[in-house]
C-alpha cells in the first residue's frame, strides 16, 4: 500500500469501515486517516499538502500516540493542497466584482 500523505510505500497496520491505519518509514510514521475522509479526497482529486500534514501529526502525536486524522481535521489544519485543476481555475478569475450593464 501507498502513503495516503506522501504516497510512498508503508504498511498497513489496520482496516476498518470508519478508518485505515498507515505505518510510513518515509517521514509521515504511524497514523490513521478517517474512510470519509479518504473517500472525499478520492472523489475530489485531492491530496494531503506533505509538509503540512507530517507538522499536525507531529502535534497530534504529543496527545495522542496513533493520531487520526478526520474530515475536520484535514480542513481546518489545511492539510490539503490545491490541485492543478483547482489552481488553473482559482487563476483564470479577475478578482473583479461581477456587474451588470
Amino acid at each position: 500500500m501507498q502513503c495516503l500523505i506522501c504516497q510512498a510505500a508503508s504498511k498497513t497496520a489496520h482496516i476498518t469501515g470508519s478508518w485505515s491505519e498507515v505505518k510510513c518509514s518515509a517521514g509521515c510514521g504511524h497514523f490513521r486517516v478517517s474512510a470519509n475522509l479518504v473517500a472525499k479526497m478520492k472523489f475530489k482529486n485531492e491530496f494531503f499538502d506533505i509538509e503540512r500534514a507530517r507538522q499536525w501529526l507531529e502535534m497530534a502525536r504529543r496527545e495522542r500516540l496513533v493520531p487520526l486524522i478526520s474530515t475536520y481535521d484535514y480542513n481546518v489544519a489545511l492539510l490539503h493542497r490545491v490541485t492543478k485543476d483547482r489552481s488553473d481555475r482559482l487563476s483564470g478569475r479577475s478578482g473583479k466584482p461581477i456587474t451588470s450593464e
